[in-house]
């Protein structure tokens, strides 16, 4: 088996660089090393190595050093590739593939595996809006994909990075979202039925239960099931909303009857005015109005924790 690294020096506000300096000091079998440079570069990599394994006809243990956002890059670049099996080892500020999957945390575990692999195949969500993206978290439409981008965007979060406590830029910018963000009306197919909602402030389709830096958005989510779960959060006054956003980090938000969850294959969208939109957290740009999600049951071979 074959040994990769796509490394974002970047993530973490540098957390990147120093963690792969030091992977890179005590390794002692053979491998090949990538650094995302730029936006996308990540996806461009990805591809490459998948398009050189199908070729060698050889599986690769490809390691993301980063965060949500360089998983999710990669994710999309090698999706189609069965000779990929991802790792990550957790480097940014949300860490949510991380928290919801298995991630090495030292040479000694990634020795391990190569010697003994431990490996399952994940679903992850597609997206088509009208183009086409893939995410293994989550994806999402409203006032999530608001906290994310603005979050990701920001020098608070470059700030926090620096003392160990990024992902409170998120709890910044839903502090700010509650001023700023409109609630809007969504129309929802699924399972053969048209619902509507109104008043709603976010519809998040979840693969895993993690978001947001460990908020437990979806407590039942699994991504093995061949299904994906939709919480919708509507008709809820500012000051509800924040009881409620405090209870979602031990995922006991489901016992208000404002929040609606329902499980299925396929999910469309229909809002009143074009939303923010994001997959694991990245944004999407997305030109009109709908926005339609369905699973790809088994098709993202992951790292599984060591077994005894």
């Amino acid at each position: 088996m074959k040994l990769a690294f796509i490394i974002n020096e970047f993530a973490g506000n540098g957390k990147g660089r120093r963690i792969w300096k030091n992977i890179e000091r005590k390794l002692t079998v053979p491998y090949e090393a990538y650094i995302s440079h730029y936006p996308k570069h990540a996806f461009v990599l990805a591809c490459e190595l998948a398009e050189r394994a199908i070729n060698d006809k050889q599986q690769v243990l490809l390691i993301v050093i980063g965060g949500d956002g360089t998983v999710h890059e990669v994710v999309n670049g090698c999706v189609n590739c069965n000779y990929i099996i991802l790792g990550n080892i957790r480097a940014g500020s949300g860490n949510d593939f991380a928290r919801g999957f298995f991630a090495f945390r030292n040479v000694q575990e990634i020795a391990s595996f190569l010697h003994k692999p431990n490996v399952r195949k994940i679903d992850i969500g597609h997206i088509q809006c009208p183009n086409e993206h893939f995410f293994v978290n989550n994806c999402g439409i409203g006032f999530d994909a608001f906290v994310g981008i603005k979050a990701n965007e920001s020098n608070i979060k470059k700030w926090l990075n620096k003392i160990g406590m990024g992902k409170l830029s998120y709890v910044y910018y839903v502090v700010l979202g509650l001023f700023m963000f409109k609630p809007f009306s969504l129309t929802v197919q699924h399972g053969g039925q048209t619902l509507h909602y109104d008043q709603v402030w976010f519809a998040t389709v979840s693969n895993q239960p993690y978001f947001g830096g460990g908020m437990k958005i979806s407590p039942d989510s699994i991504a093995t099931d061949g299904k994906l779960e939709l919480t919708i959060v509507h008709k809820l006054s500012r000051l509800k909303f924040i009881a409620i956003f405090m209870t979602v980090f031990l995922g006991v938000h489901t016992r208000f009857s404002e929040v609606v969850q329902m499980s299925g294959q396929t999910f469309r969208f229909q809002g009143d005015r074009m939303l923010p939109c994001h997959a694991d957290g990245e944004e999407i740009k997305n030109p009109g109005l709908e926005f339609n999600v369905n699973v790809h049951h088994a098709v993202i071979k992951i790292a599984e924790r060591l077994s005894d």
